[in-house]
């Protein structure tokens, strides 16, 4: 039997110490692994002499210094994840969110993809649009973590 493939999406919040753990939590008791995903997403700049409607997409330069960035806080993030014996790849493509999650899933023949609910600013692309037009796009069933328990 093959093992399972559960991609979770992390943006570096608190929440995402939340839903890695819950993720744990499922790669535990189906023996699989976890695809730690961080999306870089391209920041939008107006252009300048061209009023409100001259807006430009700038993708972020993926630098040594970034990238050296973003494995510390993924590994970070995994580092109980290994510690529990489960086995954890990372990725960190620049894209946009829900694309690059979709597309993921499909590479990585993901099982379940993981996502928090949480209102973080950096999710704000991923409006109620995106996130319908994402549900009809899936290839798997797709788990959100609430991003706070309790009351």
């Amino acid at each position: 039997m093959a093992k399972k493939n559960l991609l979770v999406a992390v943006d570096f919040s608190e929440a995402s110490k939340l839903i890695v753990q819950k993720a744990a939590e499922l790669a535990q008791q189906l023996s699989a692994r976890i695809v730690l995903l961080h999306v870089v997403e391209p920041t939008v700049a107006p252009v300048p002499g061209e009023g409100a409607k001259g807006v430009a997409a700038a993708w972020p330069l993926k630098t040594p210094k970034r990238v050296s960035n973003l494995k510390t806080r993924l590994n970070a993030l995994a580092k109980p994840l290994k510690a529990a014996g489960i086995e954890v790849e990372f990725a960190a493509p620049v894209g946009l969110l829900a694309d690059e999650i979709l597309d993921l899933a499909v590479k990585c023949q993901a099982d379940y993809i993981i996502l928090g609910s949480h209102g973080h600013p950096d999710a704000r692309h991923l409006t109620v649009n995106h996130f319908t037009g994402m549900l009809a796009r899936l290839t798997c069933p797709l788990i959100i973590v609430p991003g706070k328990t309790g009351t």
